[in-house]
């Protein structure tokens, strides 16, 4: 009897989650008829915020996490030498752990992580699956020399496509808008407030599972107001997904006589959103190398780094890094964000990026030499303004390849998915 009454519960469980992923669908449904209409090009980082939640669909996580996942489980890993930070973030990942300490053994035998474990396995056998595509397409088209810094702008929490694409960088930089938060403190937690922020993560990474990119109203609501507060689960959750090693997390404050002089403003002169950083060293098992990656929450359109001059040249200090650009909003494209933009173009030494990065004609004006894969195609409605003719010219002429991942808007409506590889031609200086 007991049992059946588990299993009527997880049937009307499972009749929830899908009846709430109706409703979204249907909601979504409507705004997109609505907003297509009066849709232009963003300008700014906060209209960013209403356009692409239209491009969001339903929750999926729940529905797919029903099916079996195809690949082998991944083996337990060892306890970490490093206070149990590594077994924290595959707890998270819902990934087969092992610790000395007896709170996070309780929280790893609890049901709520048995649940979070059997929810979270279709998406990561699905994440698994890209990986392995985009480490086959990244051995044959870009560079895997060891070392130097990857600058991804407008990042949110992605690591998966960063590292993906550039495994053996020594620094990641990213910033966004979304706050970096801290380690979740799961061993102080009772078993509700486990199972509450295990959903919470597994809400907030549907997104890149589905969609291969986060979007900025939905990480507003499943990282800032939830239980995560802040992007640091996301990461780490990705981070042993990889099977990756975490050695140190930590808050970083870059300019701390910059951050004095902020707080003592007034508040209706301080910026909209005051910077806010965080450190996480790791390494990869097989090489041990440590690398680290530092996330900022920073606006950096023009108008709001005033707070912050000192930025653009400590990204300017990085010698010849790698950027990655992707559903960026086609931020880059209009005023406002002049000094990223500069930044990119004098400095970079290879953009990877969709249409959605740079424009195409700052790249071809000879200085770059430009590999274009896969196959372009008229932007999502609610960009349609953006499409680049001269872009699409270029990829009439390239080699036509296939990109065998999910990259860039347009893969949600019609499984496309084109890259843009510029090579510096001169060396920056």
């Amino acid at each position: 009897m007991q049992w059946q009454n588990r299993k009527g519960t997880e049937r009307k469980r499972k009749l929830d989650n899908h009846n709430r992923a109706v409703a979204a669908t249907r909601r979504a449904q409507l705004q997109i008829a609505a907003a297509t209409k009066r849709a232009v090009g963003p300008t700014s980082v906060w209209q960013r915020r209403e356009l692409l939640q239209l491009l969001a669909a339903a929750p999926l996580w729940s529905s797919l996490a029903l099916a079996a996942p195809t690949d082998a489980p991944v083996a337990a890993a060892p306890p970490s030498e490093n206070g149990d930070l590594t077994t924290v973030a595959r707890l998270l990942a819902g990934l087969p752990a092992s610790s000395n300490d007896p709170a996070l053994m309780r929280i790893l035998q609890s049901p709520a992580w048995h649940d979070h474990q059997r929810a979270s396995a279709a998406g990561a056998a699905k994440l698994t699956r890209r990986l392995r595509a985009m480490n086959q397409w990244q051995a044959l088209h870009l560079d895997r020399a060891a070392g130097g810094t990857l600058v991804y702008p407008f990042s949110g929490p992605d690591f998966v496509n960063a590292y993906a694409l550039f495994p053996q960088r020594d620094a990641y930089i990213f910033f966004s808008l979304e706050e970096p938060g801290e380690l979740p403190q799961l061993a102080a937690m009772n078993d509700g407030d486990v199972a509450k922020t295990l959903e919470d993560l597994r809400l907030a990474l549907n997104d890149l599972v589905h969609l291969n990119f986060f979007i900025t109203p939905n990480m507003k609501e499943n990282v800032r107001e939830s239980s995560l507060h802040g992007v640091a689960p996301v990461l780490l959750a990705m981070m042993a997904l990889m099977n990756l090693q975490i050695d140190r997390v930590a808050a970083l404050d870059l300019w701390p006589e910059r951050t004095a002089t902020i707080a003592a403003l007034p508040a209706n002169k301080q910026p909209e959103l005051p910077l806010r950083a965080l450190q996480i060293d790791f390494h990869r098992p097989e090489h041990g190398r440590r690398q680290k990656l530092i996330y900022l929450s920073l606006d950096v359109s023009d108008r709001q780094l005033r707070y912050y001059p000192e930025f653009i040249n400590w990204l300017r200090g990085r010698a010849a890094p790698a950027v990655l650009l992707k559903s960026a909003s086609y931020l880059l494209h209009g005023g406002g964000f002049e000094q990223v933009r500069n930044f990119v173009l004098e400095r970079a030494s290879v953009v990877v990026q969709d249409d959605t990065g740079l424009p195409y004609r700052m790249l071809a004006d000879g200085r770059w030499k430009i590999d274009l894969h896969g196959r372009y195609e008229q932007p999502v409605d609610l960009f349609k303004k953006r499409y680049q003719d001269d872009l699409a010219a270029a990829f009439a002429k390239a080699n036509g390849d296939t990109v065998p991942f999910p990259f860039g808007y347009n893969w949600r409506s019609n499984g496309n998915s084109f890259v843009i590889v510029a090579r510096r031609e001169r060396a920056a200086t």
